[in-house]
């Protein structure tokens, strides 16, 4: 990918996320119709033999999982090829034999090569090297964020959300977009795209169109106050 605009400090994270130099080449792979972005946060439970099998290869290695979007544009490919890593942030062993995860986004990839040897997940060779910017902090153009916000507060207010804009202007605009994506009825294949802008100016653009030509209805897991918390 050709960056737009680069910046060499570094973003602020959790100590217990890998640096970028630490992310592992192999990673289990879980096929979820939602795109998880640096600082992200997604819910998943997991409930099957397979499902449960990759949390604990996940939690027994780097605590890292895979999220990629089904691919349906052709018979060829099952799912998209690039897709974001979440960390296992947080766990709830459940009575009836689910689980329930948060995991917090960290950097994108792009799959090399898929192993099926273990029969109960699928385990991809993973290329990290052009998302090294998910790490670095990026200057974006306060008229385009302006403008961005003008126009998910008229999404919101067409589909009468209430939103708590104190929380949404005190937090970095990379993060209120890519907890946003998770939130926001869009098609997989929007949120693809979104997920493969390489820069978050390109994707705030792009976000900017997507708000202003939806029709459709938001879908809320948690509440929209709560979204950068």
């Amino acid at each position: 990918h050709q960056l737009s605009s680069r910046n060499t400090n570094m973003k602020p994270k959790s100590p217990f996320i890998q640096t970028f130099d630490r992310l592992p080449e192999l990673l289990p792979i879980y096929t979820h119709e939602n795109a998880l972005l640096p600082g992200g946060e997604l819910p998943l439970e997991l409930s099957t033999p397979d499902e449960i099998s990759l949390f604990i290869k996940a939690l027994k290695s780097d605590q890292l999982i895979g999220i990629v979007q089904p691919d349906r544009s052709g018979p060829a490919r099952k799912t998209h090829l690039i897709g974001g890593s979440g960390r296992i942030r947080q766990y709830r062993e459940r009575k009836d034999g689910r689980l329930n995860l948060m995991l917090t986004g960290v950097c994108r990839f792009k799959i090399d090569k898929q192993s099926s040897e273990n029969s109960s997940y699928i385990i991809a060779q993973v290329d990290w090297s052009d998302y090294k910017n998910d790490y670095s902090e990026e200057s974006v153009d306060s008229i385009l964020i302006t403008h961005f916000k003008e126009k998910l507060r008229a999404y919101f207010d067409q589909h009468r959300m209430g939103v708590d804009w104190k929380i949404l202007d005190e937090n970095p605009i990379e993060h209120v977009i890519n907890n946003l994506i998770l939130v926001i009825n869009l098609d997989t294949e929007s949120k693809q795209r979104l997920l493969e802008s390489a820069t978050i100016t390109q994707r705030l653009k792009l976000f900017s169109k997507l708000l202003e030509n939806k029709a459709g209805s938001i879908t809320t897991p948690a509440p929209l106050s709560n979204l950068v918390n």
